[in-house]
């Protein structure tokens, strides 16, 4: 008896000793992950002369008018309505495309499926800099300078392979009795698609969004690119690199800019947070 005792205690010591452990990388880890954004957020309330002198602590002056500086006179509001117009119009489309496209390899016996699947995967690992001059050419050919299209287009037709891959595992984990039997009540395949599947790939729909979302919304080399086309379409991430003051950086709005960069990739998260969590641990392991 007193063997398994003390077998016990020493089990009960040793997973003591693991939780511990894991509670102490996990708090490290937080850290490590939020210091940088509260860092940021502090530095987006001070001038020049108290970004030197007191980097590390509070503001002395908490000077909302850094945000406003950088709206205005950094030109961040007009680089933002940029960025949510190509980065929501992207992200629509993509998701409505690759869900359809998901759907039909999955669900409507195309020959050759998984093969159709891994040609476009293998998209992914194309470097940018290969396409990135005749993409260039094709744009200008097609009179998109200047446009918003330009990013529009590109940017939504990156996001179809891994967005497909997502979409296509969910409504493979689907019973297809579920659409055979709807089909055999009357429904159009449109109607199995909008009203049977579609409702219940909802942690797919979260997954692909916020992706596509982050993808886009902070992506710089083609919008840089771009950008050489006409100073109309800059987006904040290229308005970023143009961001000065009359004397260099001011660093407090420059911050302010910055933060104004990460909230909606935050706020997006945070929405979706529950399906896309429950997306990542179920759909996109399935196949």
């Amino acid at each position: 008896m007193n063997i398994k005792r003390k077998k016990e205690k020493n089990n009960m010591f040793s997973d003591n000793r693991v939780r511990l452990t894991s509670r102490i990388c996990t708090i490290v880890l937080c850290i490590i992950v939020v210091y940088p954004l509260l860092f940021t957020i502090l530095v987006s309330f001070k001038n020049n002369q108290e970004f030197y002198t007191n980097i590390w602590g509070l503001p002395a002056i908490w000077r909302f008018e850094n945000y406003v500086n950088a709206w205005v006179e950094g030109k961040i509001g007009q680089y933002a309505l940029n960025s949510v117009i190509v980065t929501v119009t992207a992200v629509a489309g993509s998701v409505a495309v690759t869900s359809f496209g998901g759907y039909a390899l999955s669900k409507m016996r195309i020959p050759k499926a998984n093969m159709i699947l891994s040609g476009l995967m293998m998209f992914n690992f194309v470097p940018g800099v290969a396409y990135y001059i005749p993409l260039y050419s094709q744009m200008i050919d097609f009179n998109f300078n200047g446009t918003l299209l330009m990013l529009i287009l590109p940017y939504l037709a990156w996001q179809i392979p891994f967005s497909v891959y997502i979409f296509k595992n969910f409504f493979d984990s689907i019973p297809s009795e579920l659409t055979e039997a709807a089909r055999i009540d009357g429904a159009s395949e449109l109607h199995v698609f909008l009203q049977v599947m579609l409702p219940l790939v909802t942690p797919a729909l979260a997954t692909v969004t916020v992706f596509n979302f982050i993808n886009i919304w902070g992506e710089y080399m083609w919008a840089s690119i771009s950008a050489t086309s006409s100073a109309k379409i800059q987006t904040i991430p290229v308005g970023l690199l143009y961001f000065r003051g009359e004397y260099g950086i001011e660093w407090g709005p420059f911050a302010a800019a910055i933060t104004i960069i990460i909230v909606p990739l935050i706020v997006v998260f945070i929405y979706f947070q529950k399906y896309f969590v429950q997306g990542i641990t179920s759909g996109a392991v399935k196949g």
